[in-house]
C-alpha cells in the first residue's frame, strides 16, 4: 500500500502499475458477502427495547401480510396492530449497528420492485442485504490506519467478487504503467534513441 488519496481511496502498487480502491465500496462488498453467509445460516434479530409502530400504505400492508415469513427470515419481527399498522419488535442484527425499524419499508419496497414469486423474494432479500451492508461500512473521507487498510484488503481478497460493490459500482480501478507513461508522454516522437528514464 502506498497510502490514501483524499481519505477515500486506497492507493497500491502492482506489478503493472497502480490500483485505486474505493474504501467504502470495498468494505461494503466485504460486509455484503458476510451478510450473505449469515443469511444462509439464519439471520439473527435484535430485539427493540420498545416496539416501534409503523403506519403502512395499503400496498405495504398487503405485502406485509404475504411476506411476513420472508421478513422474519431476514431478521424483522413485527405484528399487525390493525389494518395498516404494524409494531416492529426486532430488526436484523447487522454487526454492531442498531438499525432503524423504518428499514422494514425498504424491505417491502424491494418486494414491490421485484414482483411475485420465490425468485422475486430472493432478489428482494439480496437487494436488502446490499443495503444493509452499506450501514456499517467505512465511508469516504475517513482516514484509515495502515492496519485497518491491511485488514480491509485482506478481507476483500477473500471475497468471491472483489471487483464490484453490491450495488454494481467498481471497487478497484487499475491504471497500468503504460497508461501512466502515456500520460507523462514518456514515449514521444523525436526521442526514440534516448534512454527511457
Amino acid at each position: 500500500m502506498l497510502g490514501q488519496l483524499q481519505d477515500t481511496y486506497v492507493v497500491a502498487e502492482t506489478d503493472d502499475g497502480l490500483v485505486l480502491i474505493d474504501q467504502h465500496a470495498a468494505d461494503e462488498r466485504v460486509n455484503y458477502e458476510r451478510l450473505q453467509r449469515e443469511f444462509a445460516d439464519g439471520m439473527a434479530s435484535q430485539a427493540l427495547a420498545t416496539p416501534v409502530e409503523l403506519e403502512l400504505t395499503a400496498r405495504e400492508a398487503e405485502l406485509f401480510a404475504s411476506h411476513a415469513d420472508a421478513l422474519a427470515e431476514i431478521g424483522f419481527e413485527a405484528e399487525r396492530e390493525g389494518d395498516r399498522r404494524v409494531a416492529v419488535t426486532a430488526v436484523p442484527a447487522v454487526f454492531d449497528a442498531t438499525l432503524d425499524p423504518e428499514l422494514l419499508r425498504d424491505a417491502l419496497s424491494a418486494f414491490v420492485a421485484e414482483g411475485d414469486g420465490e425468485a422475486a423474494v430472493d432478489d428482494a432479500v439480496d437487494d436488502l442485504l446490499g443495503d444493509l451492508a452499506c450501514y456499517p461500512s467505512v465511508t469516504g473521507n475517513t482516514s484509515l490506519t495502515e492496519g485497518s487498510v491491511s485488514e480491509l484488503l485482506s478481507a476483500l481478497d477473500d471475497c468471491e467478487n472483489p471487483y464490484a460493490c453490491p450495488h454494481g459500482r467498481p471497487v478497484i480501478v487499475e491504471i497500468s504503467g503504460e497508461e501512466i507513461g502515456d500520460r507523462f508522454e514518456r514515449d514521444y516522437p523525436g526521442h526514440g534513441d534516448r534512454r527511457r528514464e
